[in-house]
């Protein structure tokens, strides 16, 4: 799986960082401690999200430092990605 930042309306950020059956795992840059949720490609779409340039190597090594915190499930994940040469976009379709 590509990880691909996306980006609503409000400006809200997250990173699509895996798949999970028909769901991708999304973590959503919040408030409180860093999660990974699961969305269907749909929800992601109604929530207004779209695709991003901002490279997802530089988003998760951000994300990483979140001040409340990253669960270990999500800290897993952000290493791979920042720790990676992934391209930076993907596209949603």
């Amino acid at each position: 799986m590509q990880p691909t930042v996306i980006i609503n309306q409000h400006r809200n950020t997250a990173i699509i960082v895996a798949t999970s059956g028909k769901n991708l795992l999304v973590i959503k840059l919040a408030k409180g401690k860093l999660t990974v949720t699961p969305l269907s490609l749909e929800k992601i779409k109604v929530q207004g999200y779209i695709t991003s340039n901002y490279s997802p190597k530089l988003a998760a090594q951000s994300y990483l430092q979140h001040g409340a915190g990253v669960s270990e499930r999500a800290r897993k994940y952000l290493e791979k990605i920042a720790c990676s040469n992934f391209s930076d976009s993907l596209i949603l379709s």
